[in-house]
C-alpha cells in the first residue's frame, strides 16, 4: 500500500481523537486525555492554531483495504514505509517554517520507536547529552498561573 500525506482539516477531529485515544490506551494512559473532537476543532482549525497536523492516509492497492495507521504505527503497517513519508513531509514542513529541528518522545522500553527514529538520524538527548523532558500540566500549571509576580 502506497500512502500519500495531507494537511488535516476540520472533519478530520474525530478521526484525530481516535488516534489520540489509541496511542493513549496502547500506553495505558486514557485518563490523561480529557479532549474532545470539538477541542481538536478549536486549537487547530481557528485563525490562529495551536498545531499543525499531518495525516497519512493510505491508497489500497488491488485487492487490499486501507486501514487507520496510528501514529504508534500498529503491527499491521509497520516496515511500509509509512512512517519515515509522514516525517519525511513533517521535515519539510518544518523547515519551510523556520524550525532547526524536530523533537520526537518515545515512551521509555518503546526500543523499535527508539531504533527507527535513530536510523533517520535522531539522537536520544537523554542518553548522548543528559536533556530530559520535562512537563508542566495541570494543578501544577494552575498554580504556577496564579503566582503573582
Amino acid at each position: 500500500m502506497a500512502c500519500v500525506v495531507r494537511q488535516a482539516q476540520a472533519q478530520d477531529c474525530n478521526a484525530l481523537l481516535a488516534m489520540i485515544h489509541g496511542i493513549a490506551e496502547h500506553h495505558q494512559l486514557r485518563h490523561q486525555v480529557p479532549i474532545g473532537a470539538p477541542d481538536l476543532q478549536a486549537d487547530g482549525f481557528g485563525p490562529n492554531p495551536f498545531y499543525h497536523c499531518l495525516l497519512a492516509e493510505l491508497l489500497p492497492g488491488p485487492g487490499e483495504v486501507p486501514g487507520p495507521p496510528n501514529l504508534y504505527m500498529e503491527a499491521l503497517y509497520q516496515g511500509r514505509g509509512i512512517g519515515r513519508t509522514l516525517l519525511s513531509e513533517v521535515a519539510k514542513v518544518s523547515l519551510a517554517h523556520g524550525c532547526v529541528e524536530m523533537k520526537l518522545m518515545v515512551m521509555e522500553g518503546n526500543h523499535q520507536a527508539a531504533a527507527f527514529y535513530q536510523g533517520l538520524g535522531a539522537c536520544d538527548t537523554t542518553a548522548d547529552e543528559g536533556w530530559h523532558c520535562v512537563e508542566l500540566g495541570g494543578l501544577a500549571l494552575y498554580r504556577l498561573a496564579e503566582e503573582e509576580p
